[in-house]
């Protein structure tokens, strides 16, 4: 089978060659990109038995490569290798289409209502009030809030397949769909047999729609985004419910100056008496080389039990771009956790210096 198979295949290829034009599009060729971010930070906070220093790292290698076809349809391929040894070593990789059609994205990538996402700025690479790379503090007990985010990260890296409009007037559209978080969030072959079905409290059939302005009047930026997740259980199960989530963002920029915020409302696919909400607001400054901030972030959770969870974070520090993708960052984060329950409960302060680079 496998031989005639080929054997079609190498036919019609054939066919193709004398049928058609010499193409002038060229094969993918791979470069590379990515990024590197290593920091050292002094900790004190109430959870007992951690640690008061700490070195951390985060990074990724990017495998980048595209071509544009005869028919002026670019077509790309993109595959992040993580930095270091961690269970997710290959982050997002996905393949691309885009045109005057816009662009089709399909594979292992954030959704359209992640990407097309505002919030508070920041002025320290790999941090922030709004989903960081970088958290310093314990999460105490069975407190939910693991780190303040508007960013609707439901479906994370999982499998999916992306739609963008083309840009309007400062408008643009993004839709994704992911069929099942069974293979989880970071993404996966699939290549293989079929995934399980009918999992309590697991999500399926993930529509995600995004949707941002993005313009300039007279030296002032406008971005301004909306985003809504709707998910569906595999199965009914008690506590848990089909998700829903609504963000909406925005930031202005002027002079040097970068305003914005952010607010995620969601029930996390259960049946809570308060769902969780988070907002955050931030303002940086450039000049120069340099870049100054300061941002905070607040959010909170009322379980179906009644105990609510809550936690914010406070932020202030700095850049200094020593060259071309190479800076210098230091900051300072306070971060608070409160609960009805006792052990639900920390405050963190720490300091931080570190290096950025972007290659």
């Amino acid at each position: 089978m496998k031989k005639i198979l080929l054997g079609s295949t190498a036919i019609v290829a054939a066919a193709a060659a004398f049928a058609a034009p010499a193409s002038a599009a060229e094969k993918i060729k791979l470069g590379l990109g990515g990024y590197y971010q290593s920091v050292f930070v002094l900790i004190d906070e109430d959870v007992a038995d951690t640690r008061t220093d700490s070195m951390k790292q985060e990074g990724e290698i990017h495998f980048l490569g595209e071509t544009t076809l005869d028919n002026g349809v670019t077509v790309g391929v993109n595959v992040q290798l993580e930095g270091y040894t961690t269970d997710d070593q290959i982050d997002e990789h996905f393949v691309y289409f885009e045109g005057g059609f816009g662009r089709v994205q399909l594979g292992a990538a954030d959704s359209a209502a992640y990407l097309m996402h505002y919030s508070a700025p920041t002025a320290i690479a790999g941090h922030g009030v709004d989903s960081p790379n970088f958290f310093h503090a314990s999460q105490p007990g069975t407190n939910v809030l693991a780190s303040n985010y508007t960013f609707l990260n439901t479906t994370g890296d999982a499998n999916k397949l992306t739609y963008f409009t083309p840009r309007f007037s400062g408008f643009q559209l993004g839709l994704s769909y992911t069929p099942s978080l069974a293979a989880g969030t970071g993404g996966s072959s699939n290549s293989y047999g079929n995934l399980p079905d009918n999992t309590p409290g697991q999500q399926e059939k993930i529509v995600e729609i995004g949707a941002n302005y993005v313009n300039s009047f007279g030296g002032i930026d406008v971005a301004f985004a909306v985003g809504y997740l709707t998910g569906q259980q595999e199965v009914d199960a008690a506590g848990f419910d089909d998700q829903e989530a609504f963000t909406v963002g925005a930031q202005l920029g002027y002079a040097g100056f970068t305003f914005g915020g952010g607010y995620q409302k969601n029930n996390m696919g259960l049946q809570l008496e308060d769902d969780m909400e988070q907002w955050n607001v931030g303002l940086t400054y450039g000049f120069g080389p340099y870049t100054v901030g300061a941002g905070y972030g607040y959010g909170s959770q009322t379980s179906g039990a009644g105990v609510k969870d809550e936690l914010s974070t406070l932020e202030i520090g700095g850049t200094y771009e020593m060259g071309p993708g190479v800076s210098l960052m230091a900051g300072y984060f306070r971060y608070d956790f409160d609960s009805d329950l006792a052990a639900n409960r920390n405050t963190s302060d720490a300091f931080m210096v570190g290096t950025s680079l972007e290659f």
